[in-house]
């Protein structure tokens, strides 16, 4: 299995998609240095922590995530098509769950570079930390309730192009800000991502602050939102499996 994760590796330090995981925590920092520079004043509260902490799970994550997988396999059939795999007996299921570590891999740093950028822009603008516990809670729940549009966008990019496969994402995401604050905002991967920093950070769907927000979260509204997303990834592995290897085999 390493040696699959290794090829794997090997592939996505030499595409865009490696490029396109570092550049969204890089824009978010270019936005605290511009900030800092023109903004004239600057208010009370953390509103650039709002922004990352909004943008991040319902445009760059979800878009970001439609792309890279989509170029992963843009990429396989580029060099043609799957042919080496038959040719050289190499395992199907194997092969396609290292696309998953290697690229749920590239997505943990970028989120890593997320937070830090997060921490350092607020100390840039607002010349304070923010709370940095809460900041790590919320990217940690945040990438793990995101599992499920891996294997999602690694099924959907074997039909169609990266564009649809991005507009699929961002519709996704965008919708899920009505029901994202609902009890039932669990049935799609997009509303827990946005549920999450409501819960811990009082950021509103619609990017506002929540007023009534508690610095303590709801940790039975996390774990639902965990335990569906962990159930929606492992069907969707077993799904996204079987159906790269019938498309395989057509």
């Amino acid at each position: 299995m390493s040696n699959f994760i290794q090829a794997e590796l090997l592939k996505m330090k030499s595409s865009l998609s490696k490029k396109l995981f570092l550049a969204i925590p890089i824009f978010f920092l270019a936005f605290a240095i511009f900030s800092n520079i023109y903004a004239e004043q600057q208010p009370s509260t953390n509103v650039f922590l709002t922004i990352v902490y909004n943008l991040w799970p319902i445009f760059f994550l979800p878009v970001g995530l439609a792309m890279a997988c989509s170029m992963n396999i843009n990429q396989e059939k580029i060099a043609g098509d799957y042919k080496n795999i038959f040719s050289n007996n190499i395992s199907l299921s194997k092969m396609f769950f290292s696309k998953v570590v290697v690229i749920t891999v590239y997505q943990c740093i970028s989120a890593v570079s997320i937070a830090v950028v997060s921490i350092l822009g607020s100390l840039l603008i607002y010349k304070e930390l923010p709370i940095i516990s809460q900041v790590i809670m919320t990217t940690a729940f945040i990438i793990i309730v995101a599992l499920p549009l891996i294997p999602f966008n690694l099924i959907v990019s074997q039909f169609i192009g990266v564009l649809i496969t991005s507009l699929i994402n961002l519709i996704g995401a965008v919708g899920s800000v009505f029901i994202a604050l609902k009890s039932y905002f669990w049935i799609l991967p997009w509303g827990s991502m946005l549920r999450v920093p409501a819960e811990t950070m009082g950021i509103h769907p619609n990017g506002t602050h929540i007023e009534s927000f508690n610095l303590v979260p709801d940790f039975h509204v996390l774990a639902i939102a965990m335990g569906a997303s962990v159930v929606y990834f492992l069907i969707l592995i077993w799904l996204s499996n079987k159906i790269f290897k019938r498309k395989m085999y057509i």
